[in-house]
């Protein structure tokens, strides 16, 4: 009887140790699947995004400052020009013939003042000698300069004349795309036909945003700090960063009354004409601290009415929730004040499988 007694006993025993490692295994599959990284240290970066318009730095008009018939439309619209480069060619024939009147004009008065000042030398002469009298010696000298005179009119002629010849040959003042062409060659165009073309500076660009003064003295303090320590990029239309950071320019010299915003202008290199002038981008501005702090991706913080706060894991595996105050985010990393040390391994994906105080599988 004693026999088959133990012999019950030790099948419940066995029964009993199975179904409990059966219970472990079934709780051991149960563990919710989470994603876990570890807390890291990452240069203090504050960033903030403004909206930006690309401008030029000089959109020069192109004007004629002569009348003449328009002979040669010699560029496409629409070209990158060079400064000096040939835009325009106006007949020149009127003003060749008054360069040409204008060089006779001072060969004559050239001879004019020639021959009048040996005359008043040659009557001063006489009336040392008592020869001559006070009023021919006057009428000598008072012709005399009144041929210098001329000839000085004459000089000024000319001057006007070959200036109003070179501007029968319109330039490019700047390096620049050239913009829609208002005159068709065969027009007759004058000073008063207006703007021919404008000429817009595509390389560098500058790139205008307003910074509040908040932000100003909050991130940067002073105008120094603003240019050494900042790094500003450019995000596009399509969302895609512009690959050549700038450099600050300058400052405009007033704060709007009304945002009191100041006007900051940013200058980017744009030999591939990425940049339109007239187009709006977003402008990213940053500030290097020097200092680390801890930091992690921005999927795994979490908020609630009372803060924010992350699951932290301990050497078990077993979600910790965790209490944090978040300093300034980047594109990729969330920074922490308080609440986290580097090294500390955290939830990043999964969290809403995880409950504080139960165990979870993890995939690092």
């Amino acid at each position: 009887m004693k026999t088959k007694s133990a012999l019950i006993f030790s099948l419940l025993a066995a029964l009993f140790a199975g179904t409990q490692m059966w219970a472990q295994n079934a709780a051991a599959e149960k563990l919710e699947l989470v994603a876990a990284g570890t807390v890291t240290e990452a240069e203090n970066v504050v960033t903030r995004r403004y909206p930006g318009r690309v401008i030029s730095p000089a959109s020069v008009a192109v004007t004629s400052r002569v009348s003449g018939d328009l002979l040669e439309v010699a560029f496409k619209e629409g070209d990158f020009v060079k400064k000096g480069q040939l835009l325009y060619r106006l007949d020149d024939i009127r003003y060749i013939a008054a360069r040409k009147s204008a060089e006779a004009k001072i060969a004559e008065y050239r001879a004019r003042v020639a021959y009048s000042k040996a005359n008043f030398e040659r009557t001063q002469q006489l009336f040392e000698k008592e020869v001559s009298t006070q009023d021919e010696l006057e009428s000598a000298r008072s012709e005399y300069e009144a041929n210098k005179a001329l000839y000085s009119a004459a000089e000024a002629d000319l001057i006007v004349a070959l200036d109003d010849l070179k501007n029968t040959r319109i330039y490019a003042p700047a390096d620049g795309r050239i913009g829609v062409n208002a005159v068709p060659a065969g027009s007759y165009v004058t000073p008063s036909s207006g703007t021919l073309t404008t000429v817009v500076q595509f390389d560098p660009v500058r790139v205008r945003f307003a910074l509040s003064n908040r932000d100003f003295l909050s991130i940067f303090g002073d105008e120094k700090t603003l240019r050494e320590q900042s790094k500003v990029s450019l995000l596009l239309a399509d969302g895609k960063k512009y690959e050549i950071d700038g450099e600050i320019d300058f400052l405009d010299n007033t704060a709007n009354e009304q945002t009191d915003a100041v006007q900051i202008y940013a200058k980017f290199p744009n030999a591939a004409s990425k940049l339109v002038p007239g187009s709006t981008v977003s402008v990213l501005l940053e500030r290097r601290a020097g200092t680390k702090m801890p930091a992690v991706i921005p999927s795994a913080v979490m908020y609630d009415t009372k803060s924010a706060y992350v699951y932290v894991l301990d050497a078990e595996n077993k979600v910790i929730r965790r209490n944090i105050e978040l300093a300034q985010t980047t594109e990729k990393l969330q920074f922490v004040k308080s609440g986290l040390k580097p090294g500390e391994r955290i939830v990043t994906d999964g969290t809403h499988k995880a409950l504080p105080g139960r165990k979870v599988k993890v995939s690092e």
